[in-house]
């Protein structure tokens, strides 16, 4: 990496940083985790913040930002087709989990179920113990599987864009745009330690394990990345990224939902722990 490109790439990085700390320290102080709404809003402008330290960065460059977003936004037949496959590499990967953890006894499906259907019995006391079984096992793999793909490429997938604009747009650009290990290492570890301040202020994805949960995600972002970059590399466009992030973020959450291990356990030892990096 030349000295320019270490400068362009540490702008970005510290730009993206600061105002993902700025945000999550914000919903801190207010104890805005507490109100949903006020998830979704940090939710949202947390991953568009990424967008924003692109702008800015480009702006202080005196480059134009606009036609850099058009670039990494095109829109032709190969992104759309992508665009629509690449949330089936989650589900080929949710299938290799399930095959590691199942025989473990770390993964059941069943307990996904009977939560479902603890809710719908506070919700539905007029329906027999059978209805609600049957119902909840209908609402459980609905939403693994149809409801889980329309949220990969329509919701989900423009939350994840704000963010995949910047990772694998506009830092994977100023490194070559080349899926190689080198690449795979810088983006996934500055993508992991974005989250850094989520996970250690307000338990981000590991409420019961944050130290050793951000030591876990590191190696969870980079074996990500890998994936992400091909995409973007076969599209010329981080819309199939945007997707198949949306995707791990429908899905993933299935990994840990249907255990019954302990808080600890269950994030540091599935989905998102070793049996995650693994799969």
């Amino acid at each position: 990496m030349d000295n320019t490109t270490f400068k362009r790439v540490l702008l970005f990085t510290l730009l993206a940083y600061l105002l993902a700390f700025l945000v999550d320290f914000i919903l801190f102080a207010t104890k805005g985790y507490e109100h949903r709404l006020a998830l979704n809003l940090w939710a949202f402008s947390r991953m568009w913040i990424v967008t924003i330290a692109t702008i800015i960065s480009l702006r202080v460059l005196g480059e134009n930002a606009w036609s850099t977003l058009k670039s990494h936004l095109a829109i032709h037949k190969r992104s759309i087709i992508l665009f629509l496959a690449a949330p089936l590499f989650v589900y080929v990967a949710l299938g290799v989990y399930i095959g590691i953890a199942e025989p473990l006894g770390l993964f059941d499906f069943n307990s996904y179920v009977n939560k479902i259907r603890e809710v719908l019995g506070s919700q539905l006391p007029q329906l027999t113990e059978g209805d609600l079984r049957d119902l909840a096992e209908k609402i459980a793999y609905s939403t693994v599987t149809v409801n889980a793909y329309i949220a990969a490429i329509t919701i989900n997938a423009f939350f994840a864009l704000g963010e995949e604009i910047g990772w694998r747009g506009y830092l994977y650009q100023q490194l070559g745009y080349t899926p190689n290990l080198k690449n795979t290492i810088i983006i996934g570890t500055i993508w992991a330690l974005w989250h850094a301040p989520a996970i250690l202020l307000l338990g981000y994805n590991y409420p019961a394990s944050r130290i050793f949960g951000l030591l876990f995600f590191i190696p969870l972002g980079i074996v990500l990345t890998y994936p992400l970059l091909l995409f973007t590399s076969h599209a010329k466009s981080v819309l199939p990224a945007a997707s198949l992030h949306g995707a791990f973020n429908a899905l993933w959450p299935l990994t840990l939902i249907a255990s019954n291990l302990p808080a600890f356990q269950r994030e540091t030892l599935l989905g998102l722990g070793l049996l995650g990096i693994l799969s």
